[in-house]
């Protein structure tokens, strides 16, 4: 696809609301579908693969440290399970099994989301020299083809690539069920190619962005569920779990809006979507259908995760839920108690 040479005819907000990104994206993607744009020997998906093929940096050998960080995440969650949360949960004496089989999964991956989030706020926020989330309209300014990343937001990304490539084996070999199995698959998977994708075209900025974003509630989700697990234990009732669940829930409910549903798609996906056919697609970046058709899957999955909240929320307001609990879990153990009275009935 030719360069681009005139810039769109329409502006930007600086801070937009929900219906400046909905008619932002609109206006956006008409100018970028243009027919001057693409002339008539584009074809799909021929034209789209040697598209993805200009815009690529990455090779094979670059991702060794991927795959490093994926066996370490993996080995030091088994070391993390036998060697800490092991006594731990002896020492604790949970009133269930499933409550202890539950445990060490979310200690775990709180402890990791609080790390691999620290690093991505200290980047953003705090070491100075990436600003993009106070300021994303200057996130396409300097970009370029096959431009150099820094070194410390490389790391991120190897080290986040690498947790989600454990994670979609410790889905699959080592978490509790839950009903959303598959599409917890699917989201991880969907991380794996934003990250690798926007890291070989040069969209990092706006991927330190998309971890920050999204880390942060799952900290704060892990958190409320190893509280609910420590409220029952040791043949009592502890209330000040419970609290601290009932606390962390709501705590984690505004977040998820916050981050997830306002900023994500105010100053990311409208950076993505809109900013960047002012900044930086008239000097001829591409693939932008892709990147933004894979932030907009990701918002799909945040808002169908919200579901589950608001889920929780119902049933707590007409009284079929006293305490704090993962609604996925309680959901899936409800359909397992129905089809096993079907199965007695049937012996009878």
């Amino acid at each position: 696809m030719s360069e681009r040479q005139l810039r769109p005819d329409f502006s930007y907000e600086e801070n937009p609301g929900y219906l400046d990104l909905i008619t932002g994206v609109y206006k956006s993607a008409g100018w970028y579908y243009r027919k001057e744009n693409w002339g008539d020997d584009y074809s799909f998906p021929t034209s789209f693969i040697a598209d993805f093929k200009h815009y690529y940096f990455f090779k094979f050998e670059e991702s060794y440290p991927i795959y490093f960080w994926a066996i370490l995440f993996t080995v030091l969650r088994y070391l993390f399970e036998f060697v800490i949360c092991k006594p731990l949960n002896k020492y604790l004496k949970f009133n269930t099994k499933a409550d202890a089989n539950k445990f060490p999964e979310s200690f775990w991956k709180w402890v990791a989301y609080s790390v691999l989030w620290s690093y991505s706020a200290y980047l953003l926020i705090y070491c100075g020299r990436h600003n993009y989330f106070t300021e994303p309209e200057k996130i396409w300014d300097d970009w370029s083809l096959g431009m150099v990343v820094p070194d410390d937001i490389k790391l991120l990304y190897f080290i986040e690539c690498g947790f989600y490539m454990h994670s979609l084996y410790a889905t699959i070999f080592m978490d509790a069920w839950r009903k959303d199995f598959f599409v917890m698959i699917l989201h991880h998977f969907l991380t794996m190619a934003l990250i690798i994708a926007s890291y070989a075209t040069r969209y990092h900025k706006i991927g330190i962005l998309v971890i920050f974003v999204h880390d942060v509630t799952d900290i704060l989700l892990e958190f409320t569920k190893c509280n609910v697990y420590l409220k029952n234990r040791n043949g009592k009732v502890y209330s000040f779990h419970d609290m601290i669940a009932n606390i962390g829930f709501v705590t984690f409910t505004l977040a998820w809006f916050l981050f997830r549903l306002y900023w994500f798609p105010l100053k990311i996906i409208y950076s993505s979507g809109v900013i960047a056919i002012h900044r930086a697609y008239y000097r001829g970046a591409g693939l932008y259908a892709f990147f933004n058709s894979l932030l907009v899957i990701l918002l799909i999955l945040d808002i169908y995760w919200f579901y589950f909240i608001l889920l929780f929320l119902y049933k707590v307001a007409t009284g079929q839920l006293k305490e704090v609990s993962d609604t996925r879990e309680d959901e899936e153990e409800e359909e397992l108690k129905a089809k096993s009275k079907k199965e007695k009935k049937k012996e009878k």
